[in-house]
């Protein structure tokens, strides 16, 4: 019968008018119970919780729209989700959230959600020339969200303060990274102080800069016994050389 599982509903034998004496009379009785719906409010309260721990240590204050499931989607019920972010989405703006179940259930699903994150970021207080040095009053902050912003604007002016300009930038415009450079701290033809560096053990020498340098940049150095070194170029003078 199919693997209906019969019901006896009738063992005394009794007569029938037309079909004569009967011992049972059997229905097929209904098929095992169809493996349970997954609720798509668990699926949202997921990404709920996934969204709220991977916004938490953001640089501004975090909300998000999460978006809605078709309720006529049927997928079979699952005990335990994970959540990612697909390959080339990030966690701001328009995006998308991959929902995998990884247990009682082998589906995935793609989830769209909208990520606000408001910040404090900094714009020109005036109109800026090029190679110009950013002082604190040259510096202005203003509110928005990340999503619509630069992704290498200035949120803190310390990352600003004492850089110089690359190109002139009008009043009230963000501040990138990109637009600014290190100040150039060794000179072509200075003497710096050469610190070599090894196995814990420092040693300190003289030379001279071969060429102008901004903080952290490589720079070559001839000391003091006619060899060239190249090292890290540091504030006052100094040359890292080694580890």
């Amino acid at each position: 019968m199919g693997g209906c599982a019969p019901i006896i509903i009738a063992m005394k034998p009794f007569t029938f008018p037309i079909l004569g004496t009967l011992t049972a009379v059997l229905f097929c009785a209904a098929p095992v119970l169809a493996a349970q719906k997954q609720s798509m409010a668990a699926i949202q309260e997921t990404a709920r919780n996934w969204l709220d721990q991977s916004l938490a240590n953001s640089p501004g204050i975090a909300s998000y729209d999460i978006g809605t499931l078709d309720n006529r989607l049927h997928l079979d019920a699952c005990r335990n989700m994970e959540v990612s972010l697909p390959p080339g989405y990030r966690l701001l703006g328009k995006t998308m959230l991959h929902i995998k179940c990884i247990a009682g259930a082998g589906w995935s699903i793609s989830l769209p959600v909208q990520v606000s994150i408001t910040v404090t970021y900094f714009v020109a207080a005036r109109p800026l020339a090029a190679n110009q040095e950013i002082r604190d009053g040259d510096m202005a902050p203003q509110q928005g969200d990340l999503a619509n912003l630069p992704g290498s604007v200035i949120l803190d002016p310390v990352q600003a303060l004492g850089r110089t300009l690359n190109s002139s930038i009008a009043a009230g415009n963000p501040l990138r990274q990109e637009m600014l450079r290190s100040p150039v701290v060794i000179q072509q033809h200075q003497k710096v102080r050469v610190v070599f560096r090894e196995n814990g053990v420092e040693v300190i020498n003289e030379g001279t800069a071969l060429s102008n340098a901004q903080e952290g940049q490589p720079v070559r150095v001839k000391v003091s016994n006619g060899q060239t070194v190249q090292g890290i170029a540091r504030a006052n003078g100094m040359v890292d050389v080694g580890d």
